[in-house]
């Protein structure tokens, strides 16, 4: 199982990570708002259920059925799964929401213990928390957040054998809080999200900032979102070709043409 890799589905990703990520380690992606975190674990969610895997999908920020009213507009129709009793959604919003009254901080333990006792049910091999932030408040003011949100991924790795997604929210300068850096250090991979304005124009790209195992170049790609296939990166090789009415600088040399 170290040694497999997943598909994520999302077009250009797999052909970087030479198949996809390892099963059973932990990766994250990170970025502001509407830079397409979200999407991604959808993509990916979609993709692993239809290659027979089971999910378990923690929401924070959003409701159940928000979640799987993105993935339909993207042409994923995850309440089938549900049904077939592949994928369990789990809204946290009450912990931390005005429905709920909210809670300033969680035992680790306990959220690991509850996550794990879903994950055996269904028997799941994903497990994506989007967004894993608010679970690093501490459960009290004078503990630092970063020792709970080391505590709580740690356990998440050790004690639910599972390939794990989290997603976590970047500061608007595009740099890391100081508790996003601590997840960025204990996972195997680091998916970077950020959205630039060039003269009224936007643009989504995504980096591959770390990947243990798979030797990659912290490269910025563009990617764009389409209907029925989510995220496309925007390879170097699909970009030559989509350049191809533009003369080449150099010519091939063939001496076989060379007349006598």
């Amino acid at each position: 199982m170290a040694n497999e890799h997943i598909a994520t589905g999302i077009a250009g990703l797999d052909a970087l990570l030479r198949g996809g990520f390892s099963r059973g380690r932990t990766y994250l992606f990170a970025g502001e708002a509407g830079t397409g975190k979200t999407i991604a674990c959808l993509q990916l969610v979609a993709t692993r259920l239809k290659a027979g895997d089971k999910a378990v999908y923690v929401t924070v920020d959003e409701r159940p059925s928000e979640i799987l009213e993105a993935a339909a507009a993207l042409g994923w129709d995850l309440q089938t799964y549900i049904q077939e009793k592949q994928l369990i959604i789990l809204d946290a919003s009450p912990y931390f929401g005005a429905r709920g009254g909210g809670e300033k901080g969680i035992d680790p333990q306990k959220i690991v213990a509850d996550l794990g006792n879903y994950v055996r049910r269904l028997g799941a091999t994903l497990l994506i928390i989007d967004p894993v932030t608010p679970f690093s408040l501490p459960p009290d003011a004078s503990s630092p957040a970063q020792d709970q949100a080391r505590s709580l991924i740690q356990l998440v790795q050790t004690q639910i054998s599972v390939t794990n997604i989290f997603t976590a929210q970047r500061c608007p300068d595009g740099g890391p809080s100081p508790n996003v850096a601590i997840e960025e250090h204990l996972a195997a991979g680091v998916l970077v999200f950020k959205m630039t304005e060039t003269a009224g124009v936007y643009e989504r790209t995504v980096t591959v900032k770390k990947m243990r195992s798979i030797a990659t170049a912290p490269v910025r790609y563009r990617f764009t979102m389409q209907k029925d296939q989510g995220i496309v990166l925007d390879l170097p090789g699909s970009m030559a070709a989509a350049s191809s009415a533009t003369p080449p600088m150099f010519e091939y040399f063939d001496p076989s043409k060379l007349q006598n």
